[in-house]
């Protein structure tokens, strides 16, 4: 953001109203009093604590910030979906795509949303998540999908929703009292190597020379008519792809000839799914899953979810792995706090270890029928062996194995090492209790599987 000189374009699910949130938005101010052109796209979900400073940085010169798939009633999330149930279906479908294009020269897209708990800045929990910093020709295509759902008829204007009533100069300072406070402080600059052994990425950008690997990506997104259910399927001119995102990866998975990797927080397979990885293994492809433990997990309901089709993977020869939350901790850099539970957030797969898709998708129903997503696919053995070293820094040192039991069919063990380098296996749930076992069955009953 600092070093735009033309434009700053981001598109985002969720952007808290946190140190990390507010520093977004401050630095978008000042790219924009600098003569850069700032549109800010956000679902209008998580906006109920936002409104000022929404308003605020919208009172600038050079910035325009919209809202997708706006409510028609303001206020708490409960309150906004009371007062339109009969507009549920439409509203139930949000915006989960993850999108920052800078210049139109340089890109970073994955998972991650912007608050502290993405970027090991929370003292309650943190996201472990990746980004692809990208260049090339499939920016372009970046940009053309971002402009695709800037203009759609599922976007309007954050003044024409929110109605901001005080005058312009009024908005500017209060947004300028709550962005320049103490409680929201500049990062401290990282110095040290990265997990993957090298110096931080923002010093090779600062110094106009960032090492980055060769390959091919395609930029694929969900059309915007998705949020009133429809489906459309086309190639825009810049290459760029809008359609079904979970059909798209479930083509490239059932073209794998030897290995799938696969890193999703939220993992709800569905029969579909389960039966086209039977027939992968049967042709010899080996699948390894990587999830959150139900102990690890923001959204225990979805995790019931998972756990219908757990032992049945098992059984097709599947290989499961679920991060354990303290674990993760050995993982941290210096000056990431290190007391709160780690919780996986990436969403990722490799494909015989030369293709990888990086992106906001999900492997649940809720992304597949409800949310529109984006993603990139990218062939790059060497990009891709960065993204497996990471899931396997997860696997071995921060996640239970899954296995059914010796003899069993059904019933299930959890293998870890230990903080002390020791093999253990544990045989109940992690993070479960009768108390928590018998509400997430509850839950269960009432939430239908189409929603998690």
């Amino acid at each position: 953001m600092r070093g735009a000189q033309r434009s700053l374009d981001l598109q985002y699910y969720h952007l808290h109203d946190d140190a990390t949130g507010r520093l977004v938005l401050r630095e978008l101010r000042n790219a924009a009093l600098r003569g850069v052109r700032v549109r800010l796209l956000l679902d209008d979900l998580y906006t109920e604590d936002l409104e000022t400073l929404l308003n605020g940085l919208g009172a600038f010169p050079n910035v325009e910030v919209r809202l997708f798939n706006p409510f028609p009633t303001r206020g708490a999330i409960a309150s906004r979906f009371a007062a339109a149930l009969l507009d549920f279906a439409r509203l139930n479908r949000r915006m989960h795509n993850k999108m920052f294009v800078a210049d139109g020269v340089l890109a970073i897209t994955g998972g991650r949303n912007l608050g502290d708990q993405y970027f090991m800045r929370s003292t309650q929990s943190n996201f472990f998540d990746f980004d692809v910093l990208v260049a090339g020709p499939v920016v372009p295509q970046m940009s053309s999908l971002f402009d695709e759902y800037w203009n759609s008829t599922q976007v309007r204007t954050a003044p024409s929703v929110l109605k901001p009533v005080a005058p312009v100069e009024t908005l500017r300072r209060a947004f300028d009292q709550r962005v320049n406070g103490i409680d929201t402080p500049n990062p401290s600059p990282y110095r040290g190597l990265d997990r993957m052994g090298r110096l931080p990425v923002v010093d090779e950008i600062n110094a106009g020379s960032v090492r980055m690997v060769y390959g091919a990506a395609q930029a694929f997104a969900d059309s915007p008519a998705k949020a009133r259910g429809e489906q459309q399927s086309y190639r825009l001119p810049s290459g760029a792809l809008l359609d079904n995102s979970h059909q798209l990866l479930a083509t490239e998975f059932r073209g794998a000839q030897s290995e799938i990797w696969l890193s999703s927080p939220y993992l709800v397979p569905g029969t579909e799914a389960l039966e086209h990885a039977r027939v992968s293994r049967r042709d010899g492809v080996r699948i390894s899953l990587l999830t959150n433990s139900l102990a690890a997990t923001d959204e225990p309901v979805v995790h019931t979810g998972y756990r219908r089709y757990r032992d049945n993977m098992l059984r097709a020869g599947i290989e499961i792995y679920e991060l354990h939350p303290q674990l993760g901790q050995r993982l941290l850099l210096p000056g990431e706090i290190a007391n709160a539970p780690l919780r996986l957030h990436s969403k990722a797969a490799v494909i015989d270890r030369k293709q990888m898709f990086i992106g906001s998708v999900n492997f649940d129903p809720r992304s597949q029928g409800l949310n529109t997503e984006f993603g990139l696919l990218i062939r790059s053995p060497s990009l891709a062996a960065e993204a497996l070293s990471l899931m396997d820094l997860l696997k071995k040192n921060a996640s239970y194995q899954v296995r059914l039991k010796q003899g069993s069919e059904r019933d299930l063990e959890w293998l870890f090492v230990d903080s002390n380098s020791q093999k253990t296996t544990i045989d109940s749930e992690p993070g479960s209790d009768v108390w928590t076992r018998l509400k997430l069955y509850m839950q269960s009953l009432l939430i239908p599987e189409s929603f998690l």
